[in-house]
């Protein structure tokens, strides 16, 4: 099928007497502030009420201990996903989000679900393994998978964060690591205690024994089941298609649930060959096959950028040595430092953020090629342009005339208005308060300071 081309690109001399545009509702600041206020009391809720639970059952002291020894892989974990996440980075408040409700909401919801389903199994004759299989799955996966729907029913509604399979990916991570955490504090303060009905003796053997299986064996296995749920939103948001958006979601969710439920019924048979032998035939190639996928589909990214943002070079947003530079990881993190040493810390952190709003805007640009619907398109895209123009003026402006750009070969030429001593044009003015993504100091968007070195076209525009 052939897709209806997207809408042209603005010319930078265009629009100066735009009217600002509406804000959707769901947009708005008090909806986010609303929505942040019953976030936080749902986790705090569930964090007290989890770890109230561990701290009653364990006690003060092991609960210390087991917290200590539960955060040491997740320093790995994080930055795995942390460095995966860094072409297009999502906002940390989003990321923090994901974390906390695997650790507090997802564990105390499961901690209720498979006790109950547990007392209801053993009442009718089965055994503890049989919730581990058939209960613990399901429950857990659903859970953990809960803030990636959310963030999926807010893409359909305009607040668009996942943007494709790795930044599914990178959330479902963040949700398992977060539940990973709080259970290894279950499972190491379990250890060192001891159970003497089941002849589990307890102490620092059996913790450093259980550390070693959870924390070095296998600290990927919640990230991992979770992983496919993540993809499955993943390839929801990047399809136009309704069942796709439908099925994907939940045939990764099934998968998760598969995968956990698998993984739960070798470790269930309490035969170190047996699970020895599942861990290298089903978990090793399932964990390999993934990160191989989220690496190259985060290659694919850096090739969108150089596809789609030509269009915007034509119109005189970007030349062709900013859209080399962006299209690389080493060059984004030339241009950062070179950012970094004329303007310092806050220099960085705008080269940042022209480099993220430059990846988003190729990224969406991209989705509405492929056909998939964006009723908000304009205004994101007004937005993201009005960030690289701001950002760009902002370290134009402490850069010295003659000073070579990270990406240039030759002494970029500042015109009037364009950095240096003759910054005149009002973005970012001297002494005001940087903001992050998004925030733009010159509201007109269109004009004042466009890129150095561009010529209007003369057709009329």
């Amino acid at each position: 099928m052939v897709h209806p081309p997207p809408p042209g690109v603005p010319h930078p001399s265009e629009g100066m007497a735009q009217p600002a545009p509406m804000v959707p509702w769901h947009k708005r600041r008090w909806v986010g502030i609303a929505v942040a206020v019953v976030a936080v009391g749902v986790i705090a809720l569930a964090g007290l009420g989890i770890y109230g639970i561990l701290g009653y059952s364990l006690g003060p002291g092991t609960l210390i201990l087991a917290l200590g020894t539960a955060v040491l892989p997740v320093p790995i974990l994080l930055a795995f996903f942390w460095w995966l996440d860094r072409y297009e980075p999502e906002p940390r408040r989003y990321l923090a989000f994901a974390f906390a409700w695997g650790a507090c909401v997802a564990t105390f919801a499961a901690l209720i679900i498979n006790s109950f389903g547990g007392r209801v199994i053993t009442g009718a004759g089965g055994s503890e393994s049989s919730t581990a299989v058939l209960v613990a799955p399901p429950t857990e996966e659903f859970f953990k998978a809960i803030p990636l729907f959310i963030l999926l029913g807010l893409a359909l509604t305009g607040r668009r964060q996942i943007n494709g399979v790795v930044d599914g990916i990178v959330y479902a991570g963040m949700s398992a690591v977060g539940f990973a955490f709080t259970e290894n504090v279950l499972y190491f303060g379990s250890a060192y205690i001891g159970d003497e009905e089941k002849n589990m003796p307890g102490g620092i053997t059996a913790l450093i024994v259980t550390f070693v299986l959870r924390g070095v064996f296998s600290p990927f296995a919640h990230p991992l089941f979770t992983a496919m749920t993540g993809v499955g939103v993943g390839l929801a948001v990047r399809s136009r298609h309704t069942w796709v958006k439908i099925v994907a979601p939940i045939g990764g969710l099934v998968l998760a649930v598969l995968l956990h439920g698998t993984w739960n019924l070798l470790a269930s048979s309490q035969d170190f060959s047996v699970i020895l032998t599942g861990y290298t035939l089903i978990m090793l190639p399932i964990l390999i096959a993934m990160i191989t996928l989220a690496i190259v589909l985060r290659g694919r990214e850096a090739k969108v950028v150089g596809r789609v943002l030509p269009v915007y070079a034509e119109a005189g947003w970007f030349t062709a040595q900013e859209i080399a530079a962006l299209a690389t990881m080493q060059t984004r993190r030339a241009g950062r430092q070179w950012a970094r040493g004329i303007a310092g810390g806050i220099g960085a952190k705008a080269m940042s953020d022209y480099q993220f709003a430059a990846t988003k805007l190729a990224i969406i640009r991209d989705a509405l090629a492929r056909g998939i619907t964006n009723r908000e398109f304009a205004d994101e895209e007004r937005q993201l342009l009005a960030t690289v123009d701001a950002r760009r003026q902002y370290i134009l402006q402490h850069a010295r005339p003659g000073t070579t750009m990270p990406w240039s070969t030759s002494p970029a030429a500042y015109p009037p208005g364009h950095g240096g001593a003759n910054y005149v044009s009002g973005s970012y003015p001297t002494g005001s308060n940087y903001s992050g993504p998004g925030q733009i100091y010159n509201p007109t968007y269109y004009g004042g300071g466009h890129h150095p070195g561009y010529q209007p076209h003369h057709d009329g525009r």
